[in-house]
């Protein structure tokens, strides 16, 4: 049998239930994006990694995702600096689309195109049917207008409703 040394990230072949999710990305330091194609991406310093940040907070091997039933899942690999996940510490997490990934400081915002539903969001369906393939069209059948304030400014919210007030009448 063979072993792996301690340190070394695992890379393995997915199993048939670990689905990697489809059009993910990693947004690192919002100027570098990273399409994420695989069933385990390793994250650290180290070239060896699949995404590769050269900054001396992270470490060597700080971080792993893993694609698990359709979903990708963040590990911090006993990284110094820590792994944080819309601001809470974690040591695993199921990522969503909008997840603002901190490793030791170094900001990745987690993106996909076709997300997986999340767990604490309820089904709404327009028809009353649950998963109904039929959704209502949202149409917005109210016009705009351009609002323009001379020199009464807008100093605090109290001022707000009373020129809320305003608005509402009709000339």
């Amino acid at each position: 049998m063979e072993t792996k040394p301690e340190n070394e990230p695992e890379t393995s072949v997915p199993e048939a239930n670990d689905v990697i999710p489809e059009n993910a990305i990693l947004i690192i330091e919002g100027v570098r994006v990273h399409p994420l194609q695989g069933a385990v991406i390793n994250i650290g310093r180290k070239f060896e990694n699949h995404i590769v940040i050269d900054d001396p907070r992270i470490s060597r091997t700080h971080a792993q995702l893993r694609a698990i039933k359709g979903h990708f899942v963040l590990f911090d690999l006993d990284s110094t600096g820590g792994t944080f996940v819309n601001g809470q510490r974690t040591s695993q997490s199921v990522l969503y689309p909008g997840d603002v990934i901190s490793l030791a400081g170094v900001t990745l915002v987690f993106s996909q195109d076709t997300p997986s539903p999340h767990p604490e969001r309820v089904e709404t369906s327009p028809l009353g049917e649950p998963g109904s393939a039929q959704r209502a069209t949202p149409t917005m059948e109210k016009s705009t207008i351009d609002i323009k304030l001379g020199r009464n400014k807008l100093r605090s919210q109290g001022d707000a409703a009373d020129r809320d007030d305003q608005f509402d009448q009709k000339p």
